[in-house]
């Protein structure tokens, strides 16, 4: 019987071994099939890229027009207003009634209208006042994601030299060719031209591919993106015309909208941006920007103004912070007077690396770069350390009285300082940064309050703008008391950082509300 059973399970298996064949023959036709259509498109992608890679070469080689510098923009400077102590008023006292005389059987009794009197609450919480009908909104862009190549790029599987840096911490690796000669014969527009032409080779395929692979795995943003390259194309070819060139060819394979100018033999950067940069001089071609990043100081300078096909312009929000190895800070202790003490470590590479980064602003408006740092997240050690204690404290509280909590943490936990006495100029701060520094002024803590406000108890925030003064403002589930806005008919009420020991919905003295502008946020 048991012979008979495995002759049977034999003859059945036998027709499956030979469907099983002839799946594994059709995977197989299928997969080269695959193979053989992604090699064809990849190789249509290296013919494109090869091909407007000679277009723009050819056009380098004409005549490169000359263009005066324009002198950096420089932020807006106003007279920064002190911060203001909240003194609590007095309950009013109800008033004494008058003794009642007893009545006799001829007079009635009297019978006071006490409905306006004020009543021992009263006073204590401010009615609730629109600050403006119609208030002026500011809203910058929402962050655009990196750019993308001008067409994939695989390079051919064959070895590499790998040039690396340590860029705030992070170990990056970019391959170069193994014999890589690269060198400019000069810097006219034919030699450039001709340097250009030699990028483009094959060879450096894998240059291109890898300094994109680098942007992704350090979730790099533009402006860090453009630094990470110069300094790897120094690491390579030293602070020279070469690396400037090379720095120029990797941006542009990268999707930036770049010119390179020629300042009297020494190559230079030039890098547009939707966003006005302070502290950079630049040059305007067809109405755009051209910021010279390299910070050479020359009033003109000779530019190709050779284009290419979908370049996208510097972005300066920081959607994602870079993932730069962590060096953590000694922990800084912070307590309101509340209370509520939260301990906190910051990343110092996140420190190092946001000193170097400019501060700008949207179509010529000053305010908008509130926004920019505002919107930038907070390091997850950062979340880690510092976030735990306050949801222990605000855990079971309402949305108003968790407000409260960080309102007050913020306004006496830290010490207040102009940026003139710290700076010697105008600063503003990423949240971290506040954490970071022994002192902050307005700005710094209306933008670390909206941070936590937003990711602690999940509500939107606006920033409140008046002449040498940031404020912000709260949009609660419920209707609550206060000075408050309408936006998006919704109803914001005001939480100022600056004004010591008040609450929410208290304006600081000395704010015209109806003429308080709103700054978006994301």
């Amino acid at each position: 019987m048991r012979k008979i059973t495995f002759l049977l399970s034999l003859l059945v298996a036998l027709p499956m071994v030979a469907q099983d064949d002839s799946f594994e023959k059709f995977r197989q036709q299928q997969a080269a099939q695959f193979n053989q259509f992604k090699n064809n498109q990849q190789a249509e992608f290296d013919a494109f890229r090869r091909r407007v890679n000679e277009e723009y070469a050819e056009f380098m080689r004409r005549a490169w027009a000359e263009f005066p510098a324009h002198e950096a923009d420089q932020p807006k400077e106003e007279k920064e207003l002190p911060p203001v102590v909240y003194q609590a008023p007095e309950p009013t006292p109800s008033p004494t009634p008058a003794p009642t005389p007893t009545p006799t059987p001829d007079e009635p009794i009297k019978h006071e209208d006490i409905s306006s009197l004020p009543t021992p609450q009263q006073g204590l919480e401010p009615a609730p006042v629109p600050i403006a009908v119609k208030p002026t909104v500011i809203v910058i862009p929402t962050p655009a994601p990196a750019p993308e190549p001008i067409a994939p790029v695989e390079p051919k599987e064959e070895p590499f030299k790998k040039v690396s840096i340590s860029y705030y911490g992070a170990f990056v690796t970019i391959g170069f060719p193994i014999n890589d000669n690269f060198k400019l014969t000069g810097t006219t527009e034919n030699a450039i031209a001709n340097g250009w032409k030699a990028l483009s080779d094959a060879r450096y395929d894998i240059t291109v591919k890898t300094a994109l692979d680098a942007r992704k795995a350090n979730a790099l943003c533009d402006w860090a993106y453009m630094d990470m390259l110069r300094q790897a194309c120094e690491k390579q070819y030293g602070k020279s015309n070469e690396a400037t060139l090379a720095q120029a060819f990797l941006m542009v394979q990268s999707g930036y909208r770049i010119r390179i100018g020629n300042d009297n033999g020494k190559l230079q950067l030039l890098v547009a941006s939707l966003y006005d940069i302070y502290g950079i001089k630049y040059f305007k071609m067809d109405g755009t920007k051209f910021y010279l990043v390299s910070g050479d100081k020359n009033a003109r300078m000779q530019i190709c103004e050779s284009k290419y096909g979908k370049e996208k312009s510097l972005s300066m929000q920081i959607a994602q912070l870079p993932k730069f190895t962590s060096d953590p800070t000694p922990k800084r202790t912070l307590t309101s007077k509340k209370g509520v003490t939260a301990s906190v470590s910051v990343n110092k590479n996140l420190i190092d690396f946001f000193n170097t980064y400019p501060q700008s602003c949207y179509n010529g408006d000053f305010t908008t770069r509130w926004a920019a740092y505002a919107n930038t997240p907070l390091d997850k050690s950062i979340q880690n350390s510092l976030y735990p204690a306050i949801k222990k404290t605000i855990s079971g509280m309402s949305e108003r009285q968790a407000v409260e909590i960080l309102l007050n943490w913020v306004q006496t936990a830290f010490q207040y300082k102009v940026d003139d006495d710290v700076w010697g100029k105008d600063r503003a701060f990423f949240a971290q940064e506040t954490l970071y520094y022994p002192y902050c002024d307005c700005e710094d803590r209306a933008i670390l309050f909206s941070r936590l406000v937003r990711d602690l108890v999940g509500l939107d925030v606006v920033l409140l703008y008046y002449p040498g003064h940031l404020a912000s403002a709260v949009s609660f589930s419920g209707d609550e008391r206060g000075d408050y806005l309408t936006y998006k008919n919704r109803k914001y009420i005001v939480c100022d950082p600056t004004y010591i020991n008040a609450g929410v919905g208290r304006t600081m003295p000395g704010m015209n509300n109806q003429q308080a502008q709103v700054i978006a946020l994301k």
